[in-house]
């Protein structure tokens, strides 16, 4: 509370001091000048060129132009339709020759959308990053557009599903168990995006509301990435504004688009082939000490009599990767229709799209409108409308390593098996084949050709902002804003060709039917009054203040049944009653923020901003609800002073600074609340105590530092900005677990432990070439950041995450998220080896086993035994990456363009689950290729080791032999395009996802199956990113 009184105290006296400078006299400067073509030096006419609100001009025929000024120090502002708007500080002079570019040109003067209105870049004392959208760019999702090009902003993609989303991550990680996903504002709305991760009946699936958003209605986005800004307890993770296309010109335009591509079928993992896996199958089989010699002998797998009568369902060599993955078809068509008058201005979208992606029957539809509006309803009183609407169907199946998911059962499935069933002549049937009866592995083909994962979502959005002018320098504006979303998923798993399956309560099912409907209410208000302020063209004021208000209604529900009479019977209440299971939960929450926010500009070359508030949220207990959040950031335009006058090559040297207060209330709606949940026991059910609450839990509150630089050389052809930033998090919201004795799983949650995270962000752009036919562009950003857990309760967590066998780390002086197990020193070749090392396991008996030939040499880090147990694990990688960032080119030749864009990330680990599970050799299921190279007798010469059937020893368990180097680079996109004069459209083709150099063995290294900051860098089996050929072309009337 000291920091904040501080603050507090700042502020005032900053204020008194910015109002008790003494006004400065206006004078009677008369500039001249000259606006030129930066290409060709051509001068140009009819170019704009003002003085804030003292005085502005137009150049004449010869480029030309005559200007009063304010004073010695002021800034002109130059712009054009057809040209960039550029900032010229006169720093003394009286004459200026002016230089500019056309609107493609990635100039540092742009406007970008912020929380109070539209500021230009050079006036900006935050830490942000931008990117405009563009109709003619084709990108499935925003995250497609944030993904690697906004510098300390990471989107890597849940899966390569077509529409699953993102998780995004700006500047790492500052939080252990709250929300680690950025604040979204969609034209003002705050929008809900953390509800939806976990209440899913498809395995690997979460709803992403961003989806619903079709890039092409984006006009540009706007990351802040420090604190400074009026959002306060909402911006711990950053803020994402997106704003929506607006009606700029009010003639009636229309522009229609269309496209059509391929999606290419991911490379195949390199798997035993029928030979190499019967072989494998005899050998476990004879280990498993199940069956004898004779019997195994006798099993129809290995019966070579072409007149058995099975001999043709035992002998295939099925690539079960290509009956799953395959080469499929994305089309979208989008129009959009603008117009108005003087009074009012309109904007409406329709747009539909398909996508197939890469697995078989698997596909994403989405349909959008949108209507945006401006009115001027009286010379005081305006009204901006923005309606939209989205419904998205998705068929999809299970991803990860689950029985039921296609790809992970096309790795497991016996390759000499097929997918449907030869008649008595060996030709091949329609009727597929039952699991096996092997291990019972599901059919790959069964699971995309008849079993059902479908999912519905209706996104409904409409806000009304009202804005009523008192005088010319104060405004009030209100916005009221509610988003309705609707989702339901429906899933039916056959009996055909599908294992079995079991509820939650360890039922066993055949035809399960499940049903999953969720909603969401969302209303929104912000209201806010303005003064704004120029004193004698030298001081320039903003101040804001205002009430945001925010209330969620959530509701979910789902059902199971199973065991229906046949596989066409795929409805809920076809299934036997004794199976039923249904759920459900409701969330309801609010949150308000009163705020204020302050800048200030003297001379257009010192700006200071301030913003507070103080938020209240209803998941915290009743004393702990409220918080103040102040931030205060400046910055000194140094290019702008007069001793820069005579040096040529500095356009732009501004140096900022923030420093601020955030903080976090993802964290669930009843933590600080004690709560029931329906159990069920024996052939009943009843309510139980569902948690241990803690009325005490407060925000985290992350207090965030950014020291920053922006330059800009030689008339903007190369600019670059470095960041610094330092976040520490305090109170961190940890899980403290109990004694299970007491009823409870989960532990109760209190306020505990320290964070620190630190980095360094670089982006630049260059233009090499410029000339009126020809451009070169080249540019790129770079980023980094370490985290440090500075406290932690018991000063470390080991988390285990189920099903992946993977071993997680917290611990005081170290990063977050480290993989935690068994170092390895290749395995013992030969008995000898095993015996020296005299290096032992323990069964499940409680006795001592010695390692043999064959096993993984593990290192007996304990030292104190020789017994390689839990006390031997160590960190055996680190998810986090040593730096992140991205490369592009952009060449334009007259009408012809070719854009190439590379990201990369260096240093961090993957855990690759996936071939945990495809190298384990304790069962049965198909294995890697690499396998065929594993330990025997008659081959001791390897770093492969010997299967074991059931893996009792524990070469399998989760150590160093899983973890990779996960670093890679990618040609992202690349895109070639023609606009021809004699017309006004746009041709184009671009690829996505062409090629990845990286040394991964997986699928794909880009990988986060988890929003939670400590589970990145596993690879959970998730399908991978596929490539893509796109052909379209954009008309406009």
């Amino acid at each position: 509370m000291k920091l904040k009184n501080k603050y507090t105290l700042f502020c005032i006296l900053f204020l008194g001091i910015t109002f008790a400078l003494r006004a400065q006299e206006k004078s009677e400067i008369v500039v001249t000048g000259t606006v030129v073509d930066a290409a060709n030096k051509e001068q140009l006419a009819g170019i704009n060129v003002r003085v804030g609100i003292f005085a502005s001009t137009l150049t004449d025929k010869t480029g030309k132009f005559t200007i009063k000024v304010p004073n010695s120090g002021a800034t002109l502002i130059v712009s054009s339709p057809n040209y960039q708007t550029k900032e010229v500080a006169l720093k003394g002079r009286t004459s200026v020759e002016i230089a500019i570019y056309n609107n493609d040109f990635e100039s540092y003067y742009k406007v970008a959308n912020m929380p109070t209105g539209h500021q230009s870049k050079a006036s900006i004392t935050s830490a942000i990053a931008t990117k405009e959208g563009s109709i003619s760019v084709p990108k499935e999702s925003v995250a497609n557009i944030i993904n690697g090009e906004m510098s300390g902003t990471r989107a890597i993609m849940r899966s390569g599903v077509p529409g699953i989303g993102a998780n995004i991550f700006i500047r790492g990680y500052n939080t252990l168990n709250g929300s680690t996903q950025p604040l979204i504002i969609i034209d003002g709305m705050m929008i809900e995006t953390n509800t939806f991760t976990n209440n899913t009946l498809i395995n690997g699936y979460s709803y992403d509301p961003l989806s619903d958003l079709n890039p092409k209605d984006i006009a540009n986005i706007t990351v802040i990435k420090d604190a400074a800004s009026i959002y306060g307890s909402r911006g711990a993770n950053g803020v994402i504004l997106i704003e929506t296309n607006k009606t700029v010109d009010v003639s009636t335009k229309i522009d229609f688009y269309v496209q059509g591509g391929l999606n290419f079928a991911p490379k195949n993992l390199p798997m035993m082939n029928s030979n190499q896996y019967r072989s494998y199958l005899a050998n476990q089989l004879n280990n498993s000490g199940l069956y004898t010699n004779n019997q195994i002998a006798n099993m129809p797998y290995f019966n070579e009599n072409p007149a058995f009568q099975d001999y043709l369902k035992y002998h295939n060599d099925t690539d079960w990767q290509k009956q799953i993955f395959s080469n499929d078809y994305v089309n979208e068509y989008y129009f959009r229709v603008t117009g108005g008058d003087e009074v009012a201005k309109y904007g409406l979208s329709v747009g539909y799209s398909t996508n197939e992606g890469a697995v078989s029957s698997a596909d994403f539809s989405r349909f959008t409108s949108r209507f945006n509006a401006e009115a001027n309803i009286t010379e005081k009183l305006s009204l901006n409308t923005n309606l939209s609407v989205s419904y998205t169907t998705r068929n999809l199946y299970d991803d990860g390593l689950y029985s039921t998911s296609p790809i992970y059962s096309a790795l497991n499935k016996s390759p000499f098996l097929a997918p449907f069933v030869p008649n008595a002549d060996g030709i091949v049937t329609d009727i597929y084949e039952d699991i096996d009866n092997i291990a019972g592995f599901s059919n790959p083909r069964a699971i995309i050709d008849n079993a059902t994962f479908q999912a519905k979502n209706y996104n409904l959005y409409g806000l009304f902002e009202f804005g009523y002018k008192i005088s010319n320098k104060i405004n009030v504006q209100s916005l009221f804003g509610a988003n309705y979303l609707k989702n339901r998923q429906n899933v039916f798993l056959p009996d055909l060709g599908l294992s079995t399956e079991f509820n939650e309560y360890g039922d066993e099912q055949n035809r399960t039917s499940k049903v999953n409907a969720e909603s969401l209410f969302a209303f929104y208000n912000d209201t806010r009054l303005n003064y704004k302020n120029t004193i004698n063209d030298v001081h320039d004021f903003s101040v804001n203040l205002g009430f945001r208000y925010h209330t969620n209604n959530y509701e979910n529900s789902y059902s199971t049944s199973g065991n229906s009479a046949d596989d066409q019977f795929t409805s809920l209440d076809s299934g036997n009653r004794l199976t039923y299971v249904t759920s459900g939960s409701i969330g309801n929450w609010n949150y308000a923020s009163i705020y204020a926010n302050a800048n200030y500009a003297f001379l257009n070359k010192y700006f200071f901003s301030y913003n507070i508030s103080t938020d209240a949220s209803s998941r915290f207990g009743d004393d702990k609800s409220l918080g103040i959040f102040p931030a205060l950031s400046a910055g000194w335009l140094i290019s702008s002073e007069n001793f820069m006058s005579n040096n040529s090559a500095i356009d732009q040297l501004k140096l900022r600074a923030s420093y601020g207060l955030t903080g976090n209330d993802g964290i669930g709606n009843y933590n600080a609340e004690s709560y029931f949940v329906s159990k069920r026991f024996l052939e009943g059910a009843g309510l139980v105590s569902g948690n241990i609450a803690n009325s005490s839990i407060r925000w985290e509150e992350t207090a965030k530092a950014n020291l920053g630089l922006d330059v800009g050389l030689f008339n903007e052809r190369l600019s670059f900005n470095i960041d610094y930033f330092n976040n520490v998090t305090d109170g961190l919201l940890n899980t403290i677990e109990i004694d299970p004795v007491f009823g409870y799983e989960d532990g109760y949650i209190t306020n505990d432990g320290k964070l620190r995270n630190t980095g360094l962000e670089f982006s630049m752009n260059a233009r090499l070439v410029n000339t009126p036919n020809f451009s070169w562009d080249i540019g790129g950003n770079i980023s980094t950041y370490e985290n440090e857990i500075v406290s932690l309760p018991g000063d470390r967590q080991i988390i285990n995450v189920e099903g992946l066998n993977a071993t997680i780390l917290n611990q005081e002086g170290s990063a977050l998220g480290l993989f935690y197990g068994y170092k390895t020193d290749g395995i013992y070749n030969n008995a000898a080896e095993a015996t020296s090392a005299g290096l032992v396991w323990r069964d499940f008996a409680g006795f001592n086993q010695p390692f043999v030939a064959g096993d993984v040499r593990f290192v007996n880090t304990n030292g104190s035994d020789n017994v390689i147990n839990e006390d031997d694990r160590v960190v055996i990688g680190d998810p986090n990456p040593d730096f992140t960032g991205m490369i592009y080119n952009k060449f334009i030749y007259k009408k012809i363009t070719l854009s190439a864009v590379f990201s990369f990330s260096q240093g961090n680990d993957v855990y690759n689950a996936l071939r945990w599970r495809t190298e384990s050799m304790d069962g049965l299921a198909n294995q890697s290729l690499a396998t065929v190279n594993r330990w025997t007798v008659d081959n001791q010469n390897t770093n492969m080791p010997r299967a074991v059937y059931g893996d009792a020893v524990g070469n399998s368990r989760f150590s160093d032999r899983w973890i990779e180097d996960g670093s890679y680079i990618r040609l992202k996109t690349i895109s070639l395009s023609y606009s021809p004069d004699i017309f006004n459209a746009t041709f184009y083709v671009t690829a996505n996802n062409i090629f990845t150099i990286t040394d991964y063995l997986g699928y794909d290294p880009e990988v986060s199956a988890s929003q939670v900051s400590y589970l990145q860098g596993i690879d959970a089996g998730f399908t991978p990113q596929y490539s893509s050929v796109l052909i379209g072309v954009r008309l406009g009337l």
